[in-house]
């Protein structure tokens, strides 16, 4: 579990990671690679699967809102908490396919903390039925700590979707959610692997400021 005296940290060990200072890991190319891929720039229409392809390391491609792709890489993958970051300081700890925190955004999700359990319930979860589930959400930007908000997850229908021009069957699962103080009703969408459960795109609303992150991997870690 990352404290948040080092969460605040994160991206400058993320990028020390990634710059080749870490002995485990071999990203000193990362950077140059990066550059080299995305030298004419990355549009609305996304990363292309060549761009994609020149990023030897488990990669994902995110949308703020609808504005333009960009791209995270997985810096570390401890205890089932990934962290993802690139060289614009854009920061997002996920845990099963679910962003928990994130930083290098105009509005951020300080910290999300389930109320049962001792971990976040996975989107798969939905899989064996419909659950109700209990967070706290902290949002510096705006001096709120501790939201309470009650989501409710259900599986919807079977789905085949495109990553990177490659179909994928999945299962969608819906979580609806309501916050009474800050007032706020979101819903977030996952798609999951038929299979495995794994998320492989999802829509997750992180502030209430009205902030949408658009998620698909494109390098799964492993």
């Amino acid at each position: 579990m990352i404290r948040p005296a080092l969460w605040a940290a994160a991206p400058a060990i993320a990028l020390l990671m990634l710059s080749g200072c870490s002995a485990d890991s071999d990203y000193g190319a990362y950077f140059q690679l990066v550059k080299q891929s995305f030298s004419n720039g990355i549009g609305n229409s996304g990363v292309s699967r060549e761009q994609a392809a020149a990023i030897p390391y488990a990669s994902l491609g995110y949308r703020l809102d609808d504005g333009s792709e960009a791209m995270l890489v997985l810096a570390t993958d401890t205890n089932g908490e990934q962290l993802w970051t690139s060289s614009a300081h854009v920061v997002f700890l996920s845990q099963d396919g679910r962003v928990k925190r994130t930083t290098g955004l105009p509005h951020n999700l300080g910290a999300l903390i389930p109320v049962r359990g001792p971990s976040l319930p996975a989107p798969a979860s939905a899989l064996e039925g419909p659950s109700t589930n209990i967070f706290t959400a902290d949002f510096p930007d705006i001096g709120s700590y501790s939201v309470a908000i009650t989501c409710r997850l259900n599986a919807k229908e079977r789905e085949t979707i495109a990553v990177l021009g490659q179909p994928i069957p999945t299962t969608r699962v819906d979580e609806d959610c309501v916050s009474p103080n800050p007032q706020w009703r979101f819903r977030n969408s996952y798609w999951l692997d038929a299979q495995t459960g794994f998320v492989w795109r999802s829509i997750q609303h992180i502030h209430p400021k009205g902030d949408t992150l658009q998620i698909e991997i494109f390098r799964p870690p492993g």
